[in-house]
């Protein structure tokens, strides 16, 4: 501008020059124009040609550096990439990984959004100058926009390290993050080391998810909204398939088990509908021996508080439930359908590409349900008919054999638990093996046709007791006599002295048509119970023993193999024919047939057999309560045994430090859910009660986890409640008796018994 100026200001000075010589008669004064001052620029104009290059310069600097970058990881992803051989490919991927690390290329990277973030600002800082100092109007107009866009980005800067939850930040916030970090440490609970207090990670994305992954009870929300969230949005098969893959490890804590109730409504359900007057009836019962967060309501009513309800019965009982169950039944519907329609394709195996295919997501889906089942509340019958396939995938992965080793333990629990659990609505419902059942324990509870009179006569029970223990007699003096002396000559000389005895065997052996009568029907017990089952009771359940009683002959080594661990045995069947099948072996000898090998089999045998009388005669007493419980009782006590059975060989084989608490606990809960409809059951009764007498019970020969124990006595304290007769006060008796005599936990165990009995037991009249 300076310029143009100079140059009008010459230009007029020579026209007027050259005026003045064309008429030189005029007078034209020459005073020169005053001197222009030198240029100076404005302050504030240097101001916005600095912010406004910088920002030039930065824009550019950011727009290369963007160019470079994309140019430096496509080069990157490309190197390794050439080769075929994957040793080669990750081991020059991991060298030129580390190098970036080493060089900070991600820090290089971050830092373009950066520069074009100052750029622009200073851009807005130039504006604002600029229309400042050429007008006011103008200048707030544009100053006030921008104040508070820039408010907003600072905001953005400091939120995430504020709120860690925020979603607004900058590629500044980091840099703040760790400076905050270094200066003052935030801190969160760290649960692999119990719960410590730790600093958390300097880098604003680990610490995020170090405070996302804190156990806090706005997690547990997350958590469950999280869970509804996917369940109502997963739609295709492979996505559900790899959710239900993951839902079993999800379990695997007292924290996964909650958020999982919280999904199902079972938490509010508990608090809404349990009340203090429940609570308070549990702790009057039970006292201070069980702790009341173990405890379940006990009530006399036809409702069943033993296990989370289904949610239907509570809507109609309780209107007042508010819509968070509602939601919770909502989604646990939906997941078990997709679980269900998943389940439903592993029922036909040549629709997978391969038996790995079908394997794995039957093993998901089994886990899965069986978690959801035992542990989230969900209703088994929500899933369809699952038996066979449990039968299927249990013969595939050898559960009997892996439950010996402790081999897969997560599958293998959860398989067994989800079968005890199926089982259940099976004994309860099928009306052949009620039927059964019934004929049996009946055949059993006749009467003997002998000589004694009406008041006299013996039932068949104590009767087989009888002729089992002259059996067994018979054996017990023949072999205090052979086990000194084992020469063939001095064996047939102690058989010819016992003629008396061989011949009393053979007519027990040849006379027991009553016994075989017996034997025919639990039979046709087991034989439905298998075929209902799917064999899954007798060839698959963890330490469950059957007695093959189609085996033919009935050898007495297999009774005494099945007689070591008596509680592991549902039935058993021709007892007195094996053990008098050793008759047909002493007249072998006697004939002059001595086979070596099959004698001293025998003799081995024999001296097992000393102990079987008093065994055999529990055993017996067992059967029979089992019979009256499978025909009167819908199987509760049967399938109870069976749980602890299972239960013993799962934490034998376990590691110590494992805890599923959880899914035991929901396991017992689920298949007793129904108790009071049986709880005048004598059956069910006794059984109950046999697992908790001394020496012969399960409890007396296994350590139980004191959180299953303490279940348990909740359940007996239900089903006794009101109840009276001798066989509880013949236990009670048993258990004032021994509690005195032992020490330790199962002192600690008979004592809690004795006391849930006494207290819930009605006073006899």
């Amino acid at each position: 501008m300076v310029y143009y100026l100079k140059q009008n200001v010459a230009m007029l000075d020579q026209i007027s020059h050259q005026i003045a010589s064309i008429s030189p008669q005029v007078s034209i004064p020459s005073t020169p124009p005053p001197s222009f001052p030198s240029f100076n620029p404005l302050s504030s104009d240097i101001r916005v040609n600095v912010f406004w290059f910088m920002a030039l310069v930065f824009s550019l600097t950011a727009a290369l550096l963007a160019i470079l970058v994309q140019q430096w990881v496509r080069d990157y992803m490309h190197v390794f990439q050439r080769y075929s051989d994957p040793l080669k490919s990750a081991r020059l991927r991991q060298y030129l990984n580390e190098g970036s690390d080493g060089w900070y290329m991600p820090v290089v990277a971050e830092a373009v959004p950066g520069l074009l973030h100052v750029a622009l600002f200073l851009f807005f800082v130039g504006l604002c100058d600029f229309t400042l100092n050429t007008n006011t109007t103008v200048g707030l107009s544009t100053t006030i926009p921008i104040g508070i866009s820039g408010f907003l980005y600072i905001f953005t800067i400091f939120a995430p390290v504020i709120y860690p939850q925020s979603p607004y930040q900058s590629s500044f916030s980091g840099v703040i993050w760790y400076l905050i970090q270094k200066i003052s440490a935030r801190r969160y609970k760290d649960r692999g080391s119990g719960g410590a207090l730790k600093s958390v990670d300097s880098n604003m994305a680990d610490g995020q998810m170090q405070l996302a992954m804190e156990e806090t009870d706005d997690r547990k929300g997350r958590d469950e909204r999280a869970i509804r969230w996917l369940v109502s949005n997963m739609t295709e098969d492979a996505e559900m398939e790899s959710f239900v893959m993951a839902i079993p490890g999800s379990f695997n804590g007292e924290w996964g088990v909650e958020v999982w109730k919280r999904v199902s409504g079972a938490i509010e359900d508990k608090n809404k509908i349990g009340g203090r007057n429940q609570r308070s009836r549990i702790q009057n019962v039970f006292g201070s021996i069980i702790h009341p967060v173990r405890t379940r309501t006990i009530s006399s009513s036809h409702a069943n508080t033993m296990a989370p309800l289904p949610a239907l019965s509570l809507l109609n009982v309780h209107p007042h439930l508010t819509s968070t169950h509602i939601a919770g039944e909502n989604t646990m519907r939906e997941l078990s359908a997709r679980v269900a329609h998943m389940l439903e394709t592993c029922k036909n195996r040549n629709l997978f590409a391969s038996d790995d295919l079908w394997r794995r997501r039957t093993r998901s889906c089994v886990e899965t349900t069986a978690s959801l089942v035992c542990c989230a509340g969900a209703e088994l019958g929500q899933f369809g008919d699952m038996v066979k396939l449990l039968g299927d995938i249990a013969g595939d992965q050898k559960i009997r054999e892996s439950s010996l080793v402790g081999k897969d333990q997560s599958f293998l629990m959860r398989w067994t638990c989800l079968s005890l659990v199926a089982i259940r609505p099976i004994l309860r419902s099928y009306r052949l093996v009620t039927y059964q059942a019934r004929s049996a324990w009946i055949l059993l509870q006749r009467t003997t046709n002998d000589e004694t009179s009406d008041a006299q006569a013996l039932t068949r029970v104590p009767k087989i007791i009888e002729t089992f223990d002259r059996a067994s007699r018979c054996l017990n003096e023949i072999l205090c006599e052979l086990i000194w002396d084992r020469t063939e000559e001095r064996v047939k000389e102690i058989l010819h002295n016992h003629e008396s005895r061989i011949s009393e065997l053979e007519r027990i052996n040849t006379e027991d048509y009553m016994y075989q009568m017996v034997d025919l029907e639990i039979r046709y017990v087991q034989r439905d119970i298998d075929r209902r089952t799917h064999g899954i009771i007798t060839r698959q359940l963890p330490g469950v023993k059957s007695d093959d009683f189609d085996a033919e002959p009935a050898h007495f080594s297999q009774l005494a193999e099945l007689f070591c661990d008596p509680h592991k045995l549902q039935f058993i069947f021709p007892v007195l024919k094996r053990i008098c099948s050793v008759a047909h072996t002493f007249r072998n000898i006697l004939e002059g047939q001595l086979d070596p090998d099959a004698f001293q089999e025998t003799l081995d045998n024999l001296q097992e057999s000393i102990f079987l009388s008093k065994r055999y005669a529990n055993m017996l007493h067992r059967q029979v309560w089992r019979l009256q419980d499978l025909g009167d009782g819908g199987g509760l006590g049967f399938t109870v045994q069976l749980f602890f059975v299972t239960l013993k060989q799962l934490l034998s084989t376990s590691s110590p430090n494992e805890s599923h608490s959880a899914l035991y606990i929901g396991t017992l809960r689920a298949i007793t859910s129904d108790w009071s409809k049986y709880k005048r059951s004598l059956g069910t009764q006794k059984l109950l009660l046999d697992l908790t007498v001394p020496d012969r019970g399960i409890f007396s020969d296994f350590d139980y986890p004191a959180y299953i124990v303490d279940e348990f006595l909740v359940l007996l304290g239900n089903i006794l409640d009101g109840q009276r007769g001798p066989h509880i006060d013949d236990v009670e008796q048993l258990l004032s008796r021994r509690s005195r005599a032992v020490f330790g936990s199962l002192r600690g165990f008979y004592t809690k018994t004795l006391r849930v009995i006494t207290r819930v037991r009605a006073p006899s009249s």
